[in-house]
């Protein structure tokens, strides 16, 4: 089976690095407390130039806690592009603003003439998402955040390691945000981090750090479970077994949650936001070696898509050398039925949005998006259709995903 999600990261070392966390009793003291943190700022710091890094549980919990430190007020807006998830809304609430929803190009990044019609006195930041890795209109946007002094956010939870005129993403706003969830560049399961060079900003959000819990030892374990089940899981999907295994695991809660029922309903979960748990920090450790060659066979992959998608129904993105592709989103008329024909034949392909505010069992009117707000954003989400671009898929399984869907569509 070839998968676009279900945790795509997973290397061996991985797992032996949380088994040892879960089953070696002399680790069992360090599974929330330790070095690595330190570690995995320190390296983010080196990586991105900055002068500051700070991380946190997830990078849900680290966009709401840059918003805290900018202090926004109950009647201050933040400006944000649909096309998007319901965890990016969540942060803006529970921080005590309110979300402005921007249109799309049909590069899924925000439209500067509908943003630019948006703001109003009572705007205080902007958040720049780069989508599925692909860098937004940085000059432009930046314009006009400068002139209408808007602090910015880039969101680059999809764009670790991306660039944009030869400068690497998360580098050109106030304040930068990432992610380290499952289904991200680089994952240990769940984590995130801001970085910043604003040292004003930067103090404020040291200090809402240290004010947070410690991780809570059961949400860490479900993370280090993650690797070993989703890795087996994966390996014995195709005789059912891993299948079995990765059901149960779900159903039993043995395994982490992407996104709680809560969140999907606009509500605050009591187990998180908390720091980042040291044993997931020894596990981005390992990833952050690795990522020059994630992010090149991303890239790699990419270009056969490019090469070998040629059926005109078919809506492709632009390649620069500078993204990186999460996923490679493409549009068709109808997403559902090609997601269906690939299950049939052994892949799972991905639906990265099929709605404006994601995922679809969400309680949209509590994310604050007026339906009909953002039309083209809300016309791309019924053409979305992702394409892996993980470790895992080799040239031989891309170019059978690209010939299956010129096939079909």
């Amino acid at each position: 089976m070839i998968f676009t999600g279900f945790h795509p990261n997973i290397y061996k070392k991985d797992v032996s690095i949380a088994l040892s966390f879960l089953l070696l009793p002399w680790k069992w003291f360090s599974i929330k407390n330790g070095k690595n943190v330190i570690e995995v700022e320190k390296w983010l710091q080196n990586y991105f130039g900055s002068k500051y890094a700070i991380t946190f549980d997830s990078g849900r919990t680290s966009l709401q806690k840059a918003l805290e430190a900018i202090e926004v007020q109950p009647d201050d807006e933040v400006l944000v592009q649909a096309y998007t998830c319901m965890v990016v809304s969540n942060a803006i609430s529970w921080s005590g603003a309110k979300p402005i929803y921007v249109d799309v190009n049909n590069d899924f990044n925000m439209n500067c003439i509908d943003l630019e019609k948006k703001i109003t006195t009572k705007s205080k930041v902007l958040i720049i998402q780069h989508t599925f890795g692909k860098a937004a209109d940085l000059p432009k946007l930046l314009e006009i955040a400068k002139k209408n002094n808007l602090i910015v956010i880039e969101d680059c939870a999809h764009s670790f390691g991306a660039r944009f005129q030869n400068k690497l993403l998360g580098t050109f706003g106030d304040v930068a945000m990432f992610s380290f969830g499952s289904d991200k560049i680089i994952s240990s399961s769940r984590g995130g981090a801001l970085i910043t060079n604003n040292t004003k900003l930067a103090e404020k959000i040291i200090s809402l750090n240290k004010s947070l819990p410690e991780p809570k030892l059961i949400k860490t374990k479900q993370n280090l479970i993650n690797f070993p089940i989703f890795y087996i899981g994966k390996k014995l999907y195709d005789i059912k077994i891993g299948k079995f295994i990765l059901a149960l695991a779900k159903k039993i809660n043995l395994s982490a949650k992407i996104m709680y029922k809560q969140e999907k309903e606009g509500r605050r979960v009591s187990f998180y936001p908390t720091k980042y748990a040291n044993s997931l920090a020894k596990i981005l450790l390992h990833q952050f070696s690795k990522v020059e060659e994630i992010n090149k066979h991303r890239q790699e992959i990419a270009k056969i898509y490019d090469e070998l998608l040629q059926n005109e129904k078919i809506i492709k993105p632009n390649i620069k050398d500078d993204n990186i592709f999460l996923r490679y989103t493409i549009l068709v008329d109808e997403p559902k039925k090609l997601l269906q024909i690939a299950k049939e034949n052994k892949i799972i392909l991905g639906n990265w949005y099929d709605t404006v505010i994601a995922p679809k069992d969400i309680d949209i009117l509590m994310s604050g998006y007026i339906l009909g707000s953002c039309p083209n954003a809300e016309k791309l989400s019924k053409k979305t259709l992702n394409l892996p671009t993980n470790k895992d898929i080799s040239f031989v399984q891309a170019k059978k995903i690209a010939e299956l869907i010129n096939k079909n569509v």
